[in-house]
């Protein structure tokens, strides 16, 4: 989830290209970054117009195509993200941002197989791209082979520790395992990085719930609900038919206060 903070960074960068562009029209690489820019905050269609420019000024420019690549997959437009791909790759062989783009298209369209070869490629090409290892490590992560998930999660912490999403994927694999403790870790430390992010009041509630501290569990599920009305229904359902069949599953009582926050038979 984007902040405030994020937003009015890449706002600024635009500003920064608008001017580059013209003092120099024909500045391909201001075309390019200005399109990132667009794309970090949502404007999908002014990016594509951006790279699009950059790629009309610069035949050969393998990163703006590698970049409407992305915004293609972005628009669910997979067919020319992966024709963008290609041709980034074609031009540059040894871009990882490309292999990392086509990676995560070829998983949205349920090549696995293909999307870890990318994926491979990519940090063999930059061992320190910390996308590329968050990026395989969903792929673990959804195969349930949580080691190997939690390793390249660590692996992107440890080259961008900013970064949220690895935090709390690296706590939903902790938590697969059962090991609610090191996945509680993790969702205070994506909280603290950010504040919004919904999914790590639910999930942290759910850990403290496996851990029967109550009060902690109440206290990040209702907000969870407060944030966002239909979370708590739409993620518990997701793996459990009911209340009932949670407390048989782990052997438990919920109190009455938490099982009303959960969502009815």
């Amino acid at each position: 989830m984007q902040t405030q903070a994020n937003r009015a960074s890449y706002e600024t960068d635009i500003q920064h290209y608008n001017k580059a562009i013209r003092e120099l029209p024909t500045f391909a690489q201001a075309y390019n970054y200005r399109g990132v820019a667009y794309g970090n905050i949502g404007e999908i269609d002014r990016a594509i117009e951006d790279f699009n420019k950059a790629i009309r000024l610069k035949a050969n420019y393998a990163e703006a195509y590698s970049n409407r690549g992305g915004a293609y997959r972005i628009q669910g437009n997979y067919e020319r993200a992966i024709k963008d791909c290609n041709t980034a790759i074609k031009l540059d062989s040894n871009l990882p941002e490309a292999y990392n783009n086509r990676g995560i298209i070829y998983k949205l369209t349920g090549e696995i197989d293909r999307a870890i070869e990318n994926y491979n490629t990519a940090i063999e090409l930059d061992p320190n791209f910390a996308y590329a290892y968050y990026n395989r490590g969903i792929v673990y992560h959804e195969r349930r082979k949580y080691n190997r998930a939690i390793k390249d999660y660590a692996k992107a912490i440890q080259l961008r520790p900013d970064l949220v999403h690895p935090h709390n994927n690296r706590g939903n694999a902790y938590s697969q395992k059962g090991e609610y403790k090191l996945a509680i870790k993790d969702y205070d430390k994506a909280i603290q990085l950010n504040p919004d992010l919904v999914e790590a009041y639910y999930n942290r509630g759910m850990a403290f719930l496996h851990l029967q501290e109550w009060k902690k569990a109440k206290a990040d599920l209702t907000n969870a609900r407060n944030m966002q009305e239909h979370i708590i229904t739409e993620n518990f359902g997701k793996d459990y038919k009911n209340v009932a069949d949670f407390e048989q599953k782990y052997s438990v009582k919920l109190p009455e206060d938490i099982a009303a926050l959960l969502p009815p038979p």
